[in-house]
């Protein structure tokens, strides 16, 4: 041990992310951890999603046109967030943003989360087909696919 090293801290660097939703950086610490179904089952987020100027000319065809290919890219699109596994980190706003209930629980969950550097998984996550009831999934996935930016394009 060097005379140095008395007086050396521990400074192992706590390493930032982003929001899984907007892709803001989140320093260690910030954020709420939400499992994919209280994600996808915010109507605002869907309407959000569908609107995106990647996904926007799906939703234009899909309303104006009635186009088979472009409904089934919605489906697709639906699907990829609806399956996803793995929990969601994100910044404070999106909760109002997207009107997703932040509980305390999601607040303590982050925490666990950024403490086992993103191994930590909440309570009832997973893939939403898993854990909602099969009538509410069904209701969040006719909304995303069939109406989700309908007034958008009216």
């Amino acid at each position: 041990m060097g005379l140095f090293s008395i007086f050396k801290k521990d400074r192992k660097k706590k390493k930032a992310s982003k929001c899984a939703i907007t892709g803001t950086f989140l320093q260690y610490g910030e954020g709420r951890l939400l499992t994919t179904s209280q994600v996808v089952s915010s109507r605002r987020f869907w309407e959000s999603i569908m609107t995106e100027p990647e996904t926007m000319a799906y939703t234009i065809n899909h309303f104006k046109k009635q186009d088979k290919s472009a409904t089934n890219m919605r489906s697709i699109i639906f699907e990829k967030y609806a399956h996803k596994d793995d929990p969601w980190i994100v910044s404070e706003d999106v909760l109002t943003t997207y009107g997703i209930e932040g509980t305390d629980e999601s607040e303590a969950y982050a925490r666990k989360w950024w403490e086992s550097d993103g191994e930590f998984i909440p309570p009832n996550n997973g893939s939403a087909s898993h854990q909602l009831s099969p009538e509410v999934y069904e209701d969040i996935k006719q909304y995303a696919i069939w109406k989700a930016g309908e007034s958008r394009v009216a």
